[in-house]
């Protein structure tokens, strides 16, 4: 198998993970060879220089990157971080991430993934909008809602989708909402989007509950990570009648035996940025006696050694590659279910879904038809993974890759290539 170079000694190895995840998953999937070529070769990897005017009227140059994996099944799709480790060989994992991610819930998106290496808290609100409008201009060419079509991801928000659609928008001479996802109602955003990637994953939680005899009703869960993701699922969890337990952030944890007033404490960490208390460090979630454990932190969360800590006897990704290869092997040889990010980070591309046709239609849905058609895609999701990893006889993870393969595989035949 061909493998590019692209890490550096800070690159977290996502795309590496990549590499190997799909080398494991040819084993039992009768994937054409063109394909392994296309999907081992990103079709367009993009560096650009960002020179930005501080606002001491100092010019600091940035690194920016977009990446586009495979484009098989459709335009390309991915969110734009803005993190001090964002790197070329990360975001061309997480677009080759993305392409498999489409390809399990079936929409019609090819893969893609951009960032900019800076430290958004250090910046101003002007120094980042400015920032933001400059990595736009660059790509300008390079992206559009039949080409490439971005989101949020770490470090951004709707502001930011809202920045970039307006720099787009005035560039080419129309306003186009179709070129981001993620922005705000005003603009074209689609009901029901603030919380659904933390929904995304509470409703495949209850998908596998109800298909594999897992009990909800006052199981305990953590949740590593406190931000939109998992601060969302947190409080759908609630609702589902689970006890969440314990929630982290980088500086700790905070634990209670009989269960966390979710909405209380969501609601001072929107005001503060931080958890009421901290009565744990933050690895020290990992070993807590519950039943379900939920990453929705930053990547590579649970590796060979920390996964050896895990009591839990389920495990959801909720976090792009937030385990290790090693962790993943650990807790699978440990007989723990383990939900992979495949499956349960589709919450967020499905509400980019809709938002991108209700943009290219002009036509708007209700909050309850989003959640209608949003809930509906997680249940096949769930069932087709399902299907294939008990048809191979294997783990989720190898199950839900050999399906997406599958269908890029197949989209692949069918175009052919182009001389």
């Amino acid at each position: 198998m061909a493998i590019p170079a692209y890490k550096s000694p800070e690159d977290p190895g996502l795309w590496e993970a990549f590499l190997e995840r799909l080398e494991k998953t040819l084993r039992v999937a009768a994937i054409h060879p063109t394909t392994v070529e296309y999907l081992t070769h990103p079709k367009r990897l993009v560096t650009v220089s960002l020179p930005v005017v501080m606002d001491d009227g100092k010019v600091r140059v940035f690194q920016g990157y977009r990446v586009v994996h495979d484009i098989a099944r459709g335009p390309a799709k991915g969110g734009v971080r803005i993190h001090p480790k964002v790197t070329l060989g990360q975001t061309a994992g997480l677009a080759a991430w993305m392409t498999l991610k489409a390809a399990v819930y079936d929409l019609p998106f090819g893969g893609a993934a951009g960032g900019i290496a800076a430290d958004p808290r250090l910046l101003s609100r002007r120094e980042l909008e400015r920032l933001v409008r400059r990595y736009t201009a660059e790509l300008v060419n390079l992206i559009g809602p039949d080409i490439d079509i971005l989101g949020p991801d770490l470090g951004t928000d709707q502001q930011v989708m809202a920045w970039i659609m307006d720099t787009y928008s005035m560039t080419v001479g129309s306003t186009v909402p179709g070129v981001v996802t993620g922005k705000p109602h005003a603009l074209g955003g689609s009901e029901g989007r603030d919380d659904a990637a933390g929904l995304g994953v509470a409703l495949v939680l209850k998908e596998l509950a109800r298909r594999r005899g897992l009990s909800l009703e006052g199981a305990r869960v953590a949740v590593q990570g406190f931000g939109q993701v998992g601060g969302s699922f947190a409080l759908h969890a609630e609702g589902m009648g689970l006890k969440v337990v314990a929630v982290s952030m980088a500086r700790g944890a905070m634990y209670q035996e009989e269960g966390l007033e979710v909405a209380e404490v969501l609601r001072h960490y929107e005001a503060t940025g931080e958890l009421p208390r901290y009565d744990l460090a933050p690895e020290e979630l990992f070993a807590l006696d519950v039943d379900y454990l939920v990453l929705a932190a930053l990547e590579g969360a649970l590796n060979g050694d920390t996964a050896k800590a895990v009591r839990a006897q389920v495990v959801l990704e909720a976090a792009n590659f937030g385990l290790t290869p090693e962790g993943e092997a650990y807790l699978l040889g440990k007989g723990v279910l383990v939900v992979p990010d495949l499956l349960t980070g589709g919450g967020g591309l499905l509400a980019s879904y809709l938002e991108w046709v209700q943009d290219l239609n002009m036509f708007f849905w209700s909050e309850e038809e989003v959640r209608q058609s949003f809930a509906k895609s997680v249940a096949k999701a769930v069932a087709e993974v399902c299907d294939r990893a008990e048809f191979l006889s294997t783990d989720l993870r190898t199950g839900a890759m050999a399906l997406a393969l599958e269908r890029v595989n197949e989209a692949t035949r069918l175009r052919g290539v182009y001389p």
